[in-house]
């Protein structure tokens, strides 16, 4: 895949900056940077999802990882010998993650939410770790229209998601009801959560994140905005209807180990 217009590379690295990134949720991840994973909070996926996600990767095939704050898994997708792009709308995100493997992989910053075919047809693997979770419905089903078109006959696509709410979220939500003020916190009809609302009093019921400190996390949080929850049978029928047409492809859900109610969404399309 050349690299487009206004690309600086040196080596095996690139990052991409031609399209204007707008997405607000970028400037949450900015703030936080490396202390994703610099301060002993794991947020990535474990060693058996890892292998999960990367199961008949062959050494040499394409694999492009949306989200670099998912370091373990980066560092997997070079262990197996493949060829890595990493793709995130955070320039902080994609620096802090260039830092640690240099040199070993191509950095897009790009927003997936945002239709895009410069990826169209050029990788044998897409992976992301609980990226729709993150999203409101609508950025869901760019993202999904993106992601699934990226990928060539014969690859894969594979996207872990949260089914249902979050831990935390039962926390925040019960102590928005306790003061009366759920509504601004959960649209139940929509299915999604908006922390930002809950910012005066989100840093009392949040859980520790290793060492982050909780202001930190607070900023993390309401920067994050408004973001939709997953419902079961959701993933397959936004996929009937936003997966490229003439794209011929089935899905699978399956459990990620050792993640409670993570499933992974995968989709494989048919040569």
């Amino acid at each position: 895949m050349p690299p487009p217009t206004g690309v600086a590379a040196h080596g095996r690295t690139s990052v991409i900056a031609d399209h204007e990134i707008t997405n607000s949720k970028a400037g949450a991840w900015d703030r936080l940077g490396s202390a994703y994973w610099n301060r002993n909070y794991d947020g990535g996926p474990n060693p058996a999802a890892c292998a999960q996600y990367l199961e008949g990767l062959a050494a040499g095939e394409r694999v492009l990882l949306v989200g670099a704050s998912t370091v373990a898994l980066a560092r997997a997708v070079l262990d197996a010998g493949a060829e890595l792009v990493v793709a995130d709308f955070s320039a902080v995100m994609l620096a802090e993650l260039e830092n640690l493997i240099p040199g070993r992989a191509e950095f897009v910053r790009v927003d997936v939410t945002r239709a895009d075919s410069r990826f169209d047809g050029a990788f044998d693997l897409v992976i992301a770790d609980r990226l729709v979770n993150r999203f409101v419905r609508a950025e869901l089903r760019s993202a999904l229209r993106t992601l699934s078109a990226a990928v060539r006959p014969g690859g894969k696509m594979r996207l872990s998601y949260r089914l249902g709410l979050y831990e935390r979220d039962e926390a925040v939500l019960s102590e928005a009801a306790r003061r009366g003020v759920l509504s601004t916190v959960f649209d139940e009809a929509e299915f999604d959560v908006d922390y930002s609302a809950a910012a005066e009093w989100l840093g009392t019921v949040l859980p520790p994140h290793g060492d982050i400190p909780t202001h930190a996390l607070v900023d993390f949080y309401v920067a994050r905005g408004r973001e939709h929850r997953i419902r079961t049978g959701e993933l397959d029928e936004l996929a009937a209807q936003d997966v490229p047409r003439g794209l011929r492809y089935e899905t699978a859900h399956l459990p990620v180990p050792g993640q409670g109610d993570d499933f992974l969404l995968q989709l494989t399309r048919l040569a």
